[in-house]
């Protein structure tokens, strides 16, 4: 029959630990947000009171489509100034802001994951070293491995994206080979602490 303590406790430990981790790392490195590199703003401030119509934009200085070619390739965008119409009046030049920002984003999910594995490791390693002669310290090591194993699989996620196509397998079977692993090392404890005879108290 299912312990239910056995699998609350193992459940909460595991996921407490792997929202311990994320806090952790995101009170001491904060995560970059899209509005502090994109000032633009797409909308007017106010609504028209009235529809406006205009067919035809007043001409002006147009970049060359080799400039804009360019912004393309630098992973920027044409940015212009605009009237009361939504006509460009003038080009202001290409905006890199979407391009810093994922260069950004990137450098904190790298940081995250190198991170989060470090301390998934150190979940892991409370898990193996803690002794399990009672059953309690066993529900709490197999809780703090689980939860080592969620944050390890968390910060992966986040990176995972940007890895390269030949690191990916990589990492994926490392990380298989780690489960396989303490999946056989934890039920091989769980086994030989069942076996053990209990000691009879003397009379």
């Amino acid at each position: 029959m299912i312990d239910l303590r056995r699998v609350a406790i193992i459940f909460v430990i595991a996921v407490l630990y792997a929202i311990f981790v994320n806090a952790f790392i995101g009170a001491f490195y904060t995560e970059p947000r899209q509005e502090d590199y994109c000032k633009t703003r797409f909308y007017a401030e106010k609504p028209y009171t009235a529809p406006v119509e205009r067919k035809d934009c007043p001409k002006y200085n147009e970049p060359a489509q080799e400039e804009l070619d360019k912004c393309a390739e630098q992973k920027g965008y044409p940015d212009y100034q605009r009237d009361a119409f939504g006509c460009p009046v003038k080009y202001t030049g290409c905006n890199f802001c979407q391009r810093d920002f994922d260069n950004a984003n990137q450098k904190y999910n790298f940081t995250y994951f190198i991170f989060s594995s470090i301390l998934a490791v150190v979940g892991i390693g409370i898990g193996l070293v803690l002794p399990t002669k009672n059953s309690l310290n066993e529900w709490i090591a197999t809780g703090f491995i689980l939860g080592g194993l969620v944050t390890l699989f968390f910060g992966t996620f986040r990176y995972y994206q940007y890895l390269g196509r030949y690191v990916k397998p990589v990492v994926i079977l490392a990380e298989l080979l780690i489960v396989i692993f303490l999946s056989y090392k934890k039920l091989r404890d769980i086994k030989s602490v069942e076996s053990k005879p209990a000691k009879r108290k003397s009379k």
